[in-house]
């Protein structure tokens, strides 16, 4: 039976995977997407997200939560024929279960972000570890009711199943990207480049979000060891509770090869995304296993080397590891962070190889043309 009517929930969505879930549903399919995102589509407006701080989601998880209670309350009439959620926030697993049992209808659930593992993780209090166990209760009694439940890494799905006492299959799809969006960009053609003075620079790029789980302090720290190098610059771009950490080095540093920047817009973002010579993506090792940052993909499509600062049980080191389009470090010190890039600067062909190589691996096995194809198999089946 095909599917004509289908609601998505996701308190934060990106163009790309609205994208990608439209194409995998067909043009026969009606999509409603309720979200908090400035997306195009069939938008149903919901409390937009803030990742500044842990509280902060807090407050967004529970806005979202009186939003959809109305919302079901207000639309009981409507009929679809698949749930589809993302783990922002992760209260969506409720509520997706919620929407099932009110609207007869499968449901599939993308799980983006493990909790309570990231919790438990980072927050030691006592009460929280007791909450995060009753949480995980929840998870055991209630993820085998999801139809489908799906997670972008095979390190993830493990993460996941780990703590089930009743295992459930999980199906890895990863995360895709718009290759003829996000493309190497020559650096004297880049708008961005040339706006901030990075023609002639080599750049080390850090784009996304700046969260708990992410070591942006051996970032700064390799920069210290390489500030005498004046055309090396350390670029950092996006949001998030180690915003302010950035932002106090450079006033703290006078650093003049560190620039600090917030989110960019949509229409800046692929010349932004294409500033980087290397991209860089971090985890703290105690999370690194229950996150792929979707950024490392946009940095492959746009033809940048990959340093990943990782452990070696995380889906970004399996994506790493063969060292053709990038280097993984498990080595987790600003003189290891430091010595990579700076042998990668000297060495220039090295350097051009797993540029390319990172170009091609995005096009042939990251593209959203791709990517949208197993989706589709996924909700034919379900």
């Amino acid at each position: 039976m095909p599917i004509k009517h289908a609601l998505s929930v996701a308190q934060v969505i990106p163009q790309w995977y609205v994208d990608v879930l439209t194409d995998a549903l067909g043009d026969e399919c009606k999509i409603d997407i309720i979200t908090g995102s400035n997306v195009q589509g069939n938008v149903i407006k919901s409390p937009e997200h803030n990742a500044e701080s842990f509280k902060s989601r807090l407050i967004c998880w529970y806005r979202h939560l009186r939003f959809m209670k109305k919302w079901m309350k207000d639309n009981k009439n409507q009929k679809y024929d698949l749930i589809f959620a993302i783990s922002n926030p992760p209260i969506n697993s409720y509520i997706g279960l919620k929407l099932k049992k009110q609207f007869h209808a499968p449901f599939v659930y993308m799980n983006w972000d493990l909790y309570p593992q990231v919790i438990e993780s980072s927050i030691k209090n006592p009460v929280v570890q007791l909450a995060c166990k009753a949480w995980h209760g929840w998870n055991n009694r209630n993820y085998p009711r999801i139809d489908k439940m799906l997670t972008i890494g095979d390190v993830m799905a493990e993460s996941m199943t780990k703590p089930m006492k009743n295992k459930i299959p999980v199906t890895v799809i990863p995360v895709a990207v718009d290759t003829e969006r996000l493309k190497p960009i020559n650096k004297v053609d880049n708008p961005f480049c040339i706006e901030h003075g990075l023609t002639d620079k080599f750049v080390i790029l850090y784009s996304g979000k700046m969260g708990m789980g992410h070591n942006i302090e051996v970032i700064l720290e390799a920069a210290t060891l390489l500030k005498e190098h004046q055309d090396i610059v350390f670029m950092f771009i996006g949001n998030g509770p180690k915003y302010s950490i950035v932002e106090a080095y450079i006033k703290r540093e006078n650093a003049a090869n560190v620039q600090l920047y917030p989110l960019q817009s949509e229409e800046m973002f692929p010349f932004s995304m294409a500033c980087g010579d290397i991209g860089i993506v971090t985890q703290e090792a105690s999370m690194a296993h229950l996150f792929m940052p979707s950024k490392t993909y946009s940095m492959m499509a746009c033809g940048e080397a990959v340093i990943g600062i990782c452990t070696d049980h995380d889906d970004l080191y399996r994506l790493l590891e063969n060292g053709e389009f990038g280097v993984a470090v498990t080595e987790a010190t600003a003189e290891k962070v430091a010595e990579i890039i700076l042998k990668l600067h000297n060495e220039g062909k090295q350097l051009e190889s797993m540029k390319k190589c990172a170009r091609n691996a995005a096009l042939n096995n990251y593209d959203s043309k791709i990517v949208w194809q197993t989706y589709s198999e996924v909700f034919s089946n379900v």
